[in-house]
């Protein structure tokens, strides 16, 4: 081999033809792609479980505070509301998850998998906070 084809002592790739086949891309990470779909749809999920139970609440504020508690028990959409959240934070965790596994996957383009593990911790977070404030 000559030094075109083996390329230089500076980091230079080495010569190629102009006819040959070209070097094989990254591809993106499989979880990391899933993580991302998966956070979409926990996302949407959480929308519609906290249009639901918000619905839910809108007509029964104004009583007593254990007519609200039977109330609720009674309307499908606030049961409806919490099995949805309840379906969409699993959702969410194993966005995480699968996100973080994309993280780890070498020769692999990681741009899902982070978009995955930044939309699954900012919501934790959120998630955190807002559990947090509803205690007070």
């Amino acid at each position: 081999m000559n030094s075109f084809e083996q390329g230089n002592m500076n980091g230079m790739p080495p010569y190629r033809e102009p006819n040959a086949s070209p070097v094989a891309e990254l591809k993106h990470s499989g979880p990391g792609i899933a993580s991302f779909i998966i956070i979409l749809v926990a996302i949407v999920g959480y929308i519609f479980s906290i249009a639901m139970i918000t619905a839910a609440v809108i007509g029964i504020v104004d009583q007593p505070i254990e007519a609200i508690t039977e109330s609720l028990m009674e309307q499908a959409g606030a049961i409806l509301g919490i099995l949805l959240m309840m379906v969409a934070a699993i959702l969410h965790l194993v966005a995480l998850i699968l996100g973080i596994i994309g993280l780890l996957i070498k020769n692999r383009k990681k741009l899902f998998a982070i978009l995955g593990v930044s939309f699954s911790g900012g919501i934790l977070i959120l998630l955190i906070i807002l559990f947090a404030l509803g205690s007070l």
